[in-house]
């Protein structure tokens, strides 16, 4: 008895850990904490399972661990689950056993139901200790009917079995209510940890914005009082520029901005690579002259993505002027467009190269390595490539340059 009994009774145990482990899954795919729903769909076929490997005390009484499962889903999610479990415990016992006392299996659930109904909707609040207690009670009051029963019906039944199918239930919920408590904890840390963390990023984001886009505002309206008191036409077409370019650097941060939360607004068309990338170059010219940059191009012909083009020039426009960024004393960047089993956009500089861990954080929010740049253009980059399904690897020495590999889809239907 002892083996078969014991070995029964760790299965059911082992179906028990398994669906709580479940919970710890599903809180880390789906970022939200389990629903009545989902503990039903869980306790069920663990409930089922432990009826299926029970052990038969004596004829119409069997002993195994299907109470825990009932216990915790009705203790954590409250009476309409119990009420729910008590009718699928019963169902399971009238198909697989049959009808012989099921009167008292019915009794002995809806006595546990109406405990449980009237604790249920405070026990989350409870301390551990009295959490421990309120599961040591119900699920020894449980087995100790079932042992009572058991004893009327085989009163041949050995004192040590009974002591055996009394402990074993009563060890294993009080291991079954510590990894409940353990996993709702740390789910309960996460969530905290997950909102203190949109909390800091809300503000590095005020932070950036009032900075990003205060400064050249500021210089613009400084430009604009001067024009006021300045009568050469020439200074004043000089101020007006001026206050242009601010203008145009502060309208540069809100669109790095506005390309996290509408990265592709519309419906994704058929770009052509090639067209892109030179339309890009050619806006860049100035500037790459202005940092003694060497722009090459090797781009294939028909070669098309899908997206927004918009998007995709802002995230080309970023990455490229990132790698110019990157060069300081001058250099030269190569982009290259090939048509492989995917579409691979490599750009390439000669720059100060990057460290094994700037690699690793590249692409993170307000992460960068220049001294005056908020790290946004290449997220922006980033979430761009994501939302064509598409990836972005980097390759990178310090002082020897970096490759970007952006990989996206064919835009052929």
């Amino acid at each position: 008895m002892y083996p078969e009994a014991l070995t029964l009774l760790l299965l059911d145990f082992l179906f028990i850990i398994t669906g709580l482990l479940f919970f710890a899954l599903y809180y880390d795919m789906k970022k939200k904490f389990p629903s009545r729903v989902c503990a039903l769909m869980v306790a069920i076929p663990v409930i089922l399972l432990c009826m299926l490997f029970s052990y038969e005390i004596t004829e119409g009484v069997y002993a195994d661990l299907r109470r825990i499962p009932f216990f915790l889903a009705s203790l954590y999610f409250g009476p309409l689950v119990s009420i729910i479990l008590v009718a699928v415990i019963v169902l399971f016992r009238f198909l697989f056993i049959g009808p012989e006392l099921i009167h008292l299996v019915i009794f002995n659930y809806l006595f546990a139901f109406l405990v449980i109904s009237m604790i249920s909707k405070r026990f989350a609040q409870y301390s551990l200790k009295w959490k421990l207690v309120i599961m040591i009670i119900l699920c020894t009051y449980m087995s100790l009917f079932n042992l009572s029963f058991g004893e009327m019906y085989d009163p041949k039944t050995k004192f040590a079995e009974y002591m055996l199918l009394l402990i074993v239930p009563l060890a294993a919920s009080i291991i079954a209510i510590l990894c409940a408590e353990m996993i709702r904890n740390l789910i309960m840390l996460k969530r905290k940890e997950q909102q203190l963390d949109k909390l800091n990023m809300v503000g590095q984001l005020a932070a950036s914005i009032s900075h990003e886009v205060r400064n050249p505002l500021t210089s613009s309206k400084g430009f604009l009082q001067l024009i006021r008191e300045e009568k050469d036409i020439e200074l004043q077409r000089q101020f007006i520029e001026l206050s242009l370019v601010g203008i145009e650097q502060a309208t540069g941060v809100i669109e790095d901005y506005l390309t996290f939360t509408d990265s592709m607004p519309d419906e994704p068309v058929a770009i052509d690579v090639r067209l892109a990338v030179m339309e890009v170059a050619k806006d860049l010219e100035a500037f790459s002259l202005e940092q003694k940059v060497k722009v090459n191009l090797v781009l294939e012909e028909g070669v098309l993505v899908r997206g927004q083009p918009r998007s995709f020039s802002q995230c080309m426009m970023n990455m490229m002027r990132n790698s110019i960024d990157s060069m300081p004393a001058g250099g030269t960047l190569t982009v290259k467009v090939e048509k492989k089993e995917k579409v691979i956009i490599s750009i390439c500089d000669t720059g100060v190269g990057m460290t094994k861990d700037q690699i690793r954080r590249f692409g993170e929010p307000f992460f960068t390595i220049k001294d005056e740049s908020t790290g946004l253009g290449v997220m922006a980059a980033h979430i761009i490539v994501h939302a064509m399904k598409g990836n972005i690897t980097v390759k990178s020495e310090p002082n020897k340059g970096t490759t970007i590999y952006i990989e996206l889809n064919h835009g052929i239907a």
